[in-house]
């Protein structure tokens, strides 16, 4: 007893003298936005948000003597919570989300492979069809004026990665495929190189970020040579994405016995590091007490704070220093939420919307979207 309590008094002593920062809070569930009826004989399956407000919910007829459902049934809801829409889909189909301008997307296909995806607005107007899609992703751009069909990883060997302009469903740019190098490490020997893992349209002025092996590029549809270039990100590159129009997040690793994952976030505009965060993994152990460092579950708040979401339900913040206008891997806090059971029942996870996280939860028949705001 008195060992944990020299310990405990130790923990607090470090801390004020400022050589760790850290703070944890437990919190109840959220704030209910929506409640509506599961169809008899269907289940619940995901959820989808519009960022200005739109719900939409995926139900798949109940067949547990089948590995995949005939039918499903999405509805669609307004932000005052309206029924829009209820539309049966043939078997295959599925409801996939919304476009930034608040458009339809559903695709055919199972699991990771896909053979057709469908843009159609509310009245059911076929915009874009693009047949083929495989294990490309769908990938918008900022301001809802590109689609990209991205080939990643050894995908961009065989694969090219396409972007289709949204107002008129036509193409405007292709890249690849990219050919497989003779050696998969770069000149120095130091990294494995991994296909194309960055294929981001902005919306604006012909603009694309490519990320290949540990290189990130900003180029143009039609223009030679790049506008930057860094090199070496100091990694192999695992993924990035854009948290807002002004940052771009990257995560990446170097797979050697003392396992180095980092993150660095890049003023997308000028190629300029802001900043960066990196582990060390030895025998599965982090030699720093941070969060996973993955892109995927990264975003940005709109008072710039870097907040990571985990499975486990907890959300890690590091708030922005304005003076500076960078973070501070050392000053973190933790939030706990009741999001475990959701997240791990695989029911749609939750999702981020400036800010805010929503998340959804069966109760006695019925589909519940619940919000919490981190502000």
């Amino acid at each position: 007893m008195k060992n944990k309590f020299l310990a405990y008094a130790l923990l607090i002593f470090i801390g004020s003298i400022g050589l760790i920062n850290f703070s944890f809070s437990q919190h109840s569930g959220g704030e209910e936005i929506l409640r509506c009826e599961i169809p008899q004989g269907f289940i619940y399956k995901s959820f989808y948000l519009s960022s200005s407000g739109m719900k939409g919910i995926i139900f798949l007829q109940h067949q547990p003597d089948r590995l995949y459902s005939d039918l499903s049934i999405f509805e669609v809801f307004d932000a005052d919570n309206n029924m829009l829409l209820s539309k049966v889909l043939d078997s295959g189909w599925g409801f996939r989300g919304f476009t930034p301008d608040n458009k339809l997307i559903l695709s055919k296909g199972q699991a990771d492979y896909l053979s057709e995806i469908k843009i159609i607005d509310m009245q059911g107007k076929e915009l874009i069809s693009i047949p083929e899609v495989g294990s490309r992703r769908l990938v918008f751009d900022l301001y809802g004026r590109d689609l990209a069909v991205a080939a990643f990883d050894y995908d961009a060997a065989y694969l090219p990665s396409v972007v289709y302009d949204l107002a008129s469903g036509k193409e405007k740019f292709r890249l690849g495929p990219v050919p497989l190098p003779k050696s998969n490490k770069n000149k120095e020997g130091n990294f494995y190189w991994t296909g194309t893992r960055i294929f981001l349209p902005i919306g604006k002025d012909n603009l694309f970020l490519w990320g290949i092996g540990a290189t990130i590029l900003l180029q143009k549809y039609d223009g030679p040579g790049y506008i930057w270039k860094i090199n070496d990100i100091g990694g192999n590159i695992s993924e990035g994405k854009l948290l807002n129009e002004e940052y771009l997040a990257v995560s990446y690793f170097v797979p050697e016995r003392k396992y180095k994952e980092g993150l660095a976030i890049i003023r997308w505009r000028y190629g300029q590091i802001v900043f960066r965060m990196e582990n060390y993994i030895v025998n599965n152990k982090r030699e720093k007490n941070l969060p996973v460092l993955s892109v995927d579950m990264l975003h940005l708040d709109e008072n710039n704070n870097l907040f990571f979401l985990q499975d486990d339900g907890r959300v890690h913040i590091f708030h922005f220093k304005k003076e500076n206008k960078t973070w501070d891997e050392n000053l973190m806090t933790t939030h706990e939420y009741r999001l475990g059971k959701t997240i791990a029942a695989g029911k749609g996870r939750p999702q981020v919307i400036k800010g805010t996280i929503y998340y959804a939860e069966e109760e006695d028949g019925q589909v519940v979207i619940r919000r919490i705001k981190l502000n």
